[in-house]
């Protein structure tokens, strides 16, 4: 009896073995089908403004409902879409979810070389607006919940796929809309993955991951000039347009506090252990000390991106102060997207920029604001993914980026939900067209490597053990 039963176990365990074996995706054909419906997507024009998010919903409720994956599509207002999907498992762990925006900012066709909704392949790289921002994340998010239903993996947790509008806006008809209004759909939610980080490559030679637990925060004001309107031959320097320029002036040369949170100096430090210079090391290594030193500082801050993760920045983006060259307008505005280091107050913010400004006929109006937000980093997500990148490469460095620009990350962290930002794709710096600009691509060969990439780190974080 004792030898049957060994027998017995020993090929269970083959069974297992091979069963393992049988349901790991055929990585090739699976590239292949990603590659297919990543292009399929930079067809969906969602450019924001107006949006129309429903199409690229409900083309992804034709692909999971495909699949045997029940979803369901909401509307905030009329054409802006939002879509919520969710694999379950067996319960005995809280949810992952897999956030994406569908929304994309407008290009002007006139500065690219393939159109902006063809998915053009070209060259081993994939066209489109939203290539990099981020329609290529949300269709690896896509494939990663369609292979693990696929495959049939037992899972701990529920995995859900969240497809949202109007991120590029600030996310008030997308995940804050989601957020408010449908709390309990992902009130068990423990982690989140999404966009806000960058891996940095040179020579096809990774020198580091990015991991990204907080970001700046937006607060976008509009400036409104009221002044004495009239025939321009006739100057005024109390007109509308001239108490703007005036105003935009003072921004223009007042320089806000440097200033180094925690979160900004982690940053620096582990950049640090990168540099391949001592003076690059002992500057990063105590940014704080390094900027009370003139010359250090001054290399520190040459780099713009350095400069705006140790201040709070002001950059006037959207101007109009008329409508006719001999005509002086009574009203000139201007937006200005502003953003604040981690720990800032906007109401404070807002209050410096009036100071800064002092003319009473200038209206300073919030358009956007909201307070910043971190998540620790000594967490079952983190530690999944880390361990994930170094069985594939032992000497894996990772940096915990402060995100400049924001994302909608901080809905979901406000409750409580360890969100990180986490590109599973490895684009060298060379290849790398830019987030927002002309002809954005992403190279076909990084995108199906993190389709893979993505979909091991979910399977680990969620797959049922042993």
């Amino acid at each position: 009896m004792k030898k049957i039963l060994i027998i017995i176990l020993l090929l269970a365990s083959v069974s297992n073995i091979n069963f393992a074996q049988a349901k790991e995706p055929d990585w090739n054909r699976v590239g292949d089908e990603a590659v297919a419906l990543l292009a399929d997507y930079l067809r969906i024009d969602t450019t924001n403004p107006p949006g129309n998010e429903i199409r690229a919903a409900q083309f992804f409720a034709r692909l999971l409902q495909r699949e045997g994956i029940e979803c369901r599509t909401f509307e905030s207002s009329p054409g802006r879409g939002n879509l919520f999907a969710r694999l379950k498992g067996n319960g005995s762990k809280r949810a992952l979810i897999l956030l994406n925006h569908m929304d994309v900012v407008p290009a002007d066709r006139r500065f690219w070389t393939a159109d902006v909704f063809s998915g053009a392949m070209r060259d081993g790289y994939l066209y489109g607006r939203g290539a990099l921002d981020m329609k290529s994340l949300g269709a690896a998010q896509l494939m990663t919940l369609i292979l693990l239903k696929r495959a049939g993996v037992p899972l701990d947790r529920d995995v859900i796929f969240l497809a949202t509008a109007d991120e590029e806006a600030g996310g008030r008809e997308g995940a804050g809309w989601f957020v408010r209004n449908h709390p309990e759909l992902i009130g068990d939610a423990e982690f989140l993955l999404t966009e806000g980080s960058n891996n940095f490559i040179i020579d096809n030679r990774v020198i580091y991951y990015g991991i990204g637990a907080t970001e700046k925060t937006p607060c976008w004001l509009r400036l409104t000039a009221k002044g004495t309107p009239g025939h321009g031959s006739v100057p005024q320097k109390n007109s509308a347009p001239s108490r703007l320029v005036r105003a935009l002036g003072k921004l223009e040369a007042f320089q806000t506090e440097l200033k180094v949170t925690p979160a900004v100096a982690r940053y620096f430090r582990e950049l640090a252990a990168l540099q391949s210079d001592s003076e690059s090391r002992r500057a990063y290594s105590d940014i704080s000390a390094a900027l009370s030193d003139p010359r250090l500082a001054s290399f520190i801050l040459s780099l713009p991106q350095n400069a705006a993760l140790l201040r709070n920045t002001i950059q006037p983006t959207v101007v109009s102060i008329g409508s006719k060259t001999n005509v002086i307008d009574p009203v000139a505005t201007a937006e200005i997207d502003c953003r604040l280091l981690p720990g800032e107050k906007p109401a404070d913010f807002v209050a410096e920029i009036k100071r800064v400004i002092d003319d009473p006929m200038i209206e300073v109006e919030t358009i956007l604001a909201f307070g910043a937000t971190e998540s620790p980093i000594d967490t079952e997500l983190h530690r999944v993914i880390t361990e994930t990148i170094r069985a594939e490469d032992a000497s894996a460095r990772f940096v915990h980026g402060v995100l400049a620009g924001f994302t909608d990350s901080h809905f979901f962290r406000e409750r409580g939900i360890v969100s990180y930002g986490f590109s599973p794709f490895l684009i060298p710096s060379s290849d790398f067209s830019g987030v927002h600009g002309n002809d954005e691509r992403i190279p076909t060969g990084a995108y199906r490597d993190g389709v893979k990439l993505l979909f091991n780190v979910t399977r680990r974080l969620c797959a049922s053990q042993p």
